[in-house]
């Protein structure tokens, strides 16, 4: 045998025990692993795991990426009976809802077995199934039991001497329960009606939570800026009774807040308080409404459920604060070079800037609860003839007083320089740059005096 004929020989021979290999090889691999199973009967679900990214938990990853396979197969159809449909329809939360109750109808998966496990190199195969059967029994099942525990909180939340809070609670807790199985129409038999039991909940829920109500005592609330609102008393009622230990929520865009009161009182008073008005605002707005936050979270612990209640409009008020800006009583003496020559030009200014910033200015002095005094003066400074320049300097006190004499601003700017061809233009020049200072800073800063803490 010649060399060729020799080397075809063992390639011949080495293809056959290759082809093989492969053969023995493909044979161990089952067929749900080389092809996807298609079944009439059951749900699949197939998972895999890499051992390599995965030493320790390979198993238990494969085995949820299985499960999520498989539930990935259940759509759950909404019926248009459906608490979740009809609040879609006023809220619009469609997208976010329905994949939450996919989420929730497949945390409850069970009844599924393992039909089978492969690995291969550092892949762990998973091969789980659930009889269509089997699941639509059990959810029936566990759709009826949900219903049964609903209807016993729903029959606590509507019994008459079940105290008002313990009602909200229950009523959260009758939806809670549902909470997977809220795409169903849950139709059942409740206070000898036929009733959809999720729009039931809500429709009971809204009759409950719409006999709150809450008052404010104070008619009319004015306060000039700058002062307090010591006391703004509210109650809170339902069916016209007065109702202790109600937390409230107060806020407002403008106003800066106190609570003095956590909840009512035994006699269903709230109490809050403004202390300092900071806005020229005419009318400042206090929000008020019940805050059931902490009796939520106490009913479930789902966002999903409590979106769902905080999407139900609750009573709420809105109290206005009526703010006004005293009058103010505008007096300067403006002298040129310690004359007196009774000018007028930086009261002008004053009643200017005031009433730009929404101060009130007033021409006598009986309307007025603040007087504000501009006493300026200029005075010569250097006088370079050589160069026909001449320099003044103004010196300005501004002070305001309350109708009890109580000095409540004072400020001093001294040597506002005026630089002109002689001292009368300068004079005028230091005069125009005390204008502009009255505006920019003076004023401005009387009005902070208000504000400021």
């Amino acid at each position: 045998m010649n060399k060729l004929s020799l080397l075809l020989l063992t390639l011949f021979i080495i293809s056959c025990q290759s082809s093989k290999q492969t053969t023995e090889l493909d044979s161990s691999i089952p067929a749900w692993v080389k092809e996807y199973p298609v079944s009439e009967s059951h749900y699949i679900g197939i998972g895999i795991a890499d051992k390599s990214n995965h030493p320790q938990d390979y198993i238990q990853v494969a085995q949820q990426n299985a499960l999520q396979n498989l539930s990935s197969q259940i759509k759950v159809s909404i019926s248009s009976q459906s608490v979740f449909l009809q609040m879609d329809r006023e809220y619009g939360y469609e997208e976010d809802y329905k994949s939450n109750i996919e989420v929730k109808a497949n945390e409850i998966l069970e009844g599924y077995e393992l039909a089978g496990t492969f690995t291969q190199q550092n892949e762990y195969w998973v091969y789980y199934r659930l009889s269509k059967q089997l699941y639509q029994e059990t959810r029936t099942a566990r759709i009826q039991e949900a219903i049964e525990e609903s209807k016993y909180f729903l029959n606590k939340a509507t019994m008459y001497y079940t105290p008002l809070k313990e009602k909200y609670i229950y009523y959260v807790k009758a939806l809670d329960v549902l909470e997977p199985f809220l795409s169903e129409p849950l139709k059942t038999e409740f206070d000898r009606e036929t009733v959809f039991l999720g729009s039931e909940i809500i429709a009971r829920f809204r009759s409950y939570i719409d006999d709150y109500q809450i008052y404010c005592k104070s008619k009319k609330i004015k306060a000039m800026i700058g002062n307090s609102v010591d006391r703004i008393i509210l109650t809170v009622q339902h069916e016209g009774n007065l109702l202790s230990d109600i937390p409230l929520i107060t806020s407002s865009v403008f106003l800066e807040l106190k609570d003095l009161s956590q909840s009512t009182d035994t006699n269903g008073v709230f109490i809050t308080s403004v202390p300092k008005i900071k806005s020229v605002e005419t009318v400042q707005k206090i929000e008020v409404a019940i805050n059931f936050q902490a009796l939520l979270d106490e009913g479930s612990n789902s966002d999903f459920i409590k979106k769902m209640f905080k999407c139900i409009k609750t009573h709420q008020i809105n109290v206005p604060v009526y703010v006004y800006t005293p009058t103010i009583y505008v007096q300067t003496e403006e002298k040129h070079f310690g004359k007196d020559e009774n000018g007028s030009d930086l009261r002008f200014a004053v009643e200017s800037a005031l009433s730009e910033m929404s101060f009130t200015p007033v021409g006598n002095k009986k309307d007025a609860q603040i007087f504000l005094t501009v006493k300026a003066d200029t005075r010569k400074g250097i006088e370079k003839k050589g160069q026909k320049m001449f320099t003044t300097f103004l010196d300005m006190n501004v002070q305001a007083k309350d109708l009890e004499d109580r000095v409540i601003f004072s400020k001093n700017i001294n040597k506002i320089k005026g630089i002109q061809l002689d001292f009368e233009q300068a004079d005028n020049e230091s005069y125009k740059k005390a204008i502009k200072e009255i505006k920019k800073t003076v004023i401005p800063d009387f009005i902070n005096s208000f504000v400021k803490d």
